[in-house]
């Protein structure tokens, strides 16, 4: 009986390094390969359920709120003015000639974010606090992209006048 253990033993020993040798190759070959991508249909983007073309306007408005749209913002009411009456003649006087330009992002339900509030060129900081107090009791109709409303930002521009000749 010792005799077929030793045998049995001694011929299984190069049936192993085989199939260790076998499987080691089969390891480099699949290491060795180039890595294969996973085909575009199972992107989880794709499989995703469409989304409604409003859904991906406001989407895209909110990566970029000065996008182009169908209509931008448009106030529907400037109550009160924009420029409060009457200006301070010195304000006029160092004002006068210029812009002012401002903009703020205005939501879905036409109302402005005064949170986004910039004032781009003012001549004076007295044209600042009067503007800002204006636009933030104003309504708007809402931006429109693809037929949808969409967060963006309103633009508001005013030239104050011609300077005067000398």
């Amino acid at each position: 009986m010792t005799t077929l253990t030793h045998f049995t033993r001694r011929h299984d020993r190069p049936l192993r390094i085989g199939a260790i040798s076998v499987l080691g190759l089969i390891g480099l070959i699949a290491a060795c390969a180039p890595a294969r991508q996973a085909p575009a249909t199972q992107n989880a983007q794709l499989l995703a359920p469409p989304k409604d073309s409003c859904e991906l306007a406001r989407e895209d408005a909110r990566l970029d709120p000065r996008l182009d749209v169908e209509r931008v913002p448009t106030p529907v009411k400037m109550d009160p003015a924009p420029i409060k009456r009457p200006v301070p003649p010195m304000v006029l006087r160092r004002s006068r000639g210029d812009t002012i330009k401002a903009e703020v992002l205005v939501d879905t339900l036409g109302r402005p974010d005064m949170t986004t509030f910039a004032m781009l060129k003012s001549p004076e900081p007295w044209y600042t606090t009067n503007l800002k107090a204006a636009i933030t009791q104003w309504t708007f109709e809402p931006a429109l992209r693809s037929g949808c409303k969409v967060p963006r930002y309103y633009l508001f521009t005013v030239a104050l006048g011609r300077r005067p000749r000398r």
